[in-house]
């Protein structure tokens, strides 16, 4: 029974020291999963999706009721009342996608920055050193001296202000995921390739999924058997009525097309130039690596001071920043696209 109580103890320790190793591990999680968990746990969505869900029950409800008096009226405005249902769902669901990819990438360029920071600081700490032995010595003055302190406690504040900020992006980051014990910490932001599509098909796939454009459409048919009907029976004035009607339904699906268009363009202009600005931040950080790595042998050498190799590695840094930055613009561009065109979002299509 002692030896049987033993084991007992000893499982439950084992237990107890790897659930502690769990609770302090870090959880890695990527952008796919990042969207995934929120589709999943955000209450507000939870809230929409139920709404959804009860709103379609309620629909078929009364496209039952209207079984025993169909018509291509009653038709169209059951459809009416579908496409706009969905259409609605779908545009909470892009605007939980799209907040999580901002606020995805927005905390991992916040790390970056912090990065920025944390070596700005270190830079300005090391000139303030060098300073002081230099007032020490005579080589400047007390204003010099004054002034690289100042730059030294500017860089303390900053280093401060980005540290709490990447602590609340964090938090408020995690909030919008399952809880899980562990610190939250993002694989990154990766760049495969970007998504070969021709303007000519963006804009006939957008002619094409455009929900804006088929609820237009139905409003015309509406219009069209509605004046169908006052020319049967209707009074000259109320026939006139609906023939405006007609006209401004008419009037709408064209402006509808038209503004869809001018939306799909200037979305896939900003895809474009998403695309080149990564290449520009993709050349300017070979660049930045290539002069740190010179930099890096020449201090080795004894050529050149810290400072020297500190001021490129904060260049580099920056670089960095910009590239990842570029690539973060450039997951928003594509995805505003997508939605434009009611296609899946890319990052999980790349997945």
């Amino acid at each position: 029974m002692r030896g049987k109580f033993s084991k007992t103890v000893l499982l439950l320790l084992l237990l107890v020291f790897s659930w502690s190793l769990m609770a302090g591990e870090k959880i890695v999680i990527d952008l796919n999963t990042a969207i995934k968990m929120a589709l999943e746990n955000d209450l507000n969505f939870r809230i929409a999706t139920i709404n959804y869900e009860k709103n379609k029950l309620e629909q078929e409800k009364r496209e039952a009721n209207y079984l025993l008096q169909a018509s291509r009226y009653n038709e169209l405005e059951m459809e009416i009342s579908r496409i706009s249902m969905e259409n609605s769902y779908r545009n909470t669901v892009n605007s939980l996608i799209n907040n999580v990819i901002k606020e995805y990438a927005d905390l991992w360029l916040a790390g970056l920055d912090l990065e920025i920071k944390e070596k700005t600081f270190a830079l300005e700490e090391l000139r303030w050193q060098e300073a002081r032995k230099q007032y020490e010595i005579g080589d400047i003055g007390s204003i010099s001296l004054l002034e690289q302190e100042n730059a030294y406690n500017n860089a303390a504040f900053n280093l401060e202000i980005a540290r709490d900020d990447y602590q609340q992006r964090k938090k408020e980051f995690s909030r919008k995921l399952y809880p899980v014990e562990g610190e939250l910490e993002l694989a990154g932001l990766v760049y495969i390739e970007e998504w070969e599509i021709a303007e000519k098909e963006v804009l006939e796939t957008a002619l094409e999924n455009s929900t804006e454009l088929e609820l237009a459409r139905a409003r015309v048919l509406l219009a069209e058997i509605d004046l169908e009907r006052a020319e049967v029976s209707a009074a000259e004035l109320d026939r006139k009525i609906k023939d405006k009607s007609l006209e401004a339904a008419r009037l709408e699906l064209e402006n509808s097309r038209e503004e869809l268009l001018d939306k799909v363009q200037q979305s896939y202009y900003q895809f474009k130039q998403a695309v080149k600005r990564i290449k520009l931040s993709e050349e300017r950080l070979k660049g930045a690596e290539e002069r740190y790595r010179i930099r890096e042998q020449q201090y080795a050498a004894g050529l050149i001071t810290r400072v020297e190799v500190l001021e490129y590695e904060l260049n580099l840094l920056q670089a960095r920043y910009n590239y990842y930055s570029a690539i973060a613009n450039y997951y928003q561009a594509e995805n505003n696209l997508r939605q434009n065109l009611n296609l899946q979002t890319g990052v999980l299509l790349n997945e």
